[in-house]
């Protein structure tokens, strides 16, 4: 009740900050989308169960209210790595090896998973936003084409 009445207030405040109602977070001040994003999170977190850990971590280093670049890029390397272990299995296989290579493409090219010095670093910050939530989506993505082979359909 609390969760739901602090929020309310920060929502007609336009703050965009919430208090966290699921992931590793739950109770804290986070950074909320405000838009359909935060029910993608939502679904996300709800997800495999394998999985809901390091999930749970990226969102959470994410949208801490105090994340910075380093922050937001650790949430970036984790959910890469959660798409890297779906690559050969579901990525690959329901889109070509080259399509489901340029997922990977971004992450490895810019200063954001092997850190190596030839990957360019001069990108805006908002880059990473719009990085995480692809990512983020593509988690979903996964988990739906995941369901709907464990399913038959």
């Amino acid at each position: 009740m609390y969760r739901w009445k602090v929020n309310e207030v920060l929502a007609r405040s336009q703050v965009p900050l919430q208090l966290a109602a699921d992931g590793e977070d739950m109770g804290r001040l986070v950074h909320s989308a405000g838009d359909d994003r935060d029910e993608l999170v939502h679904r996300v977190l709800d997800g495999a169960v394998d999985t809901r850990d390091e999930r749970a971590h990226a969102v959470s280093l994410f949208r801490a209210r105090t994340a910075g670049v380093p922050e937001k890029r650790s949430a970036i390397v984790t959910l890469a790595g959660l798409l890297e272990q779906r690559r050969k299995g579901v990525l690959e296989v329901e889109l070509t090896k080259r399509d489901s290579g340029a997922l990977f493409d971004i992450a490895n090219r810019f200063d954001l998973r092997h850190r190596r010095a030839d990957q360019r670093t001069d990108y805006d910050p908002a880059f990473l936003d719009w990085i995480f939530w692809w990512y983020l989506a593509t988690i979903e993505l996964t988990d739906q084409l995941l369901t709907r082979r464990d399913d038959g359909a």
